[in-house]
């Protein structure tokens, strides 16, 4: 006879978090946040197992790699319904425990239906890069001590805007085959921060931060901006291997937002915060 699940309390989550001491977001256990590798969905389960609640289920829209941030994660959560408690309770507790790096932007009842991750329409990442050493802001920056030549930036940044396979600049899992749609890529500055921002219906591990490796290569002179077109057309092992070297640190790279059915469009790229 079939073991009846127990009833479900649905939840969506709109989370932010500050990555520098995560090792991303995948969980690795209820007691890591005091022993073991901490990453921020242990962080969650943590709370709510400590808070009594008997959790079925936490999933993110994205599976953000150690050090890199969010402006906009979404989750959904399952608990068993015997003793779940009312959205703003919910709230409540994890605001009153989860450590400062972590917050809760909103929370509310969703069906159980509701899948953070496959519903997703699509996804943005912002990169911030500095043209200016700060005394403030260094774990939410790549500060790139030469001078950028913006317009090559921005050719080889729009080189990648396409439906392209990507494994040259990502590390893929033997079940993905690298194809991508990536939907628009914008660049902006603002104050002494340059901003690139990536749409895409879906990112692989590595991915954003090869990219902004690539454009700010050929921003130095280092390489052409054709070369990322070919390697995007003819990806190789070799290719691989060359932009996983020149990958930009995961300190400038922020989860801004996942788009769902309905959702508005995204405006123009805002920087996380402001260099004078």
């Amino acid at each position: 006879m079939a073991i009846k699940p127990p009833p479900v309390t649905a939840y969506r989550l709109l989370i932010e978090y500050d990555g520098s001491r995560f090792q991303g977001w995948q969980r690795q256990g209820y007691k890591q946040t005091k022993e073991g590798v901490r990453t921020v969905a242990g962080s969650l389960e943590h709370v709510i197992h400590e808070a009594g609640l008997r959790l079925l289920y936490l999933g993110g829209a994205g599976r953000t790699d150690a050090g890199v941030h969010a402006l906009g994660q979404v989750a959904h959560l399952h608990l068993e319904a015997r003793n779940a408690p009312r959205p703003g309770e919910l709230r409540r507790i994890l605001d009153a425990a989860l450590p400062q790096d972590i917050a809760i932007r909103d929370l509310r009842s969703c069906l159980p239906r509701f899948h953070a991750r496959h519903d997703a329409v699509d996804r943005t990442y912002l990169y911030q890069i500095s043209r200016r050493r700060s005394a403030f802001a260094k774990p939410w920056i790549w500060w790139v001590k030469r001078g950028l030549d913006r317009d090559r930036l921005a050719k080889a940044w729009s080189a990648f805007q396409g439906d392209h396979d990507v494994a040259a600049f990502a590390d893929l899992d033997p079940e993905e085959d690298g194809r991508v749609r990536i939907l628009s890529c914008e660049t902006t500055q603002e104050g002494e921060l340059l901003l690139l921002r990536v749409r895409a219906t879906h990112f692989y591990r590595r991915l954003v931060r090869r990219m902004v490796g690539a454009a700010v290569a050929c921003a130095l002179g280092e390489e052409e901006p054709l070369r990322v077109l070919e390697d995007l057309r003819n990806p190789t092992e070799a290719a691989n291997l060359y932009w996983g070297a020149k990958a930009a640190p995961s300190s400038g790279l922020f989860l801004e937002a996942v788009r769902y059915s309905g959702d508005p469009e995204p405006g123009p790229p805002r920087a996380t915060i402001y260099l004078p």
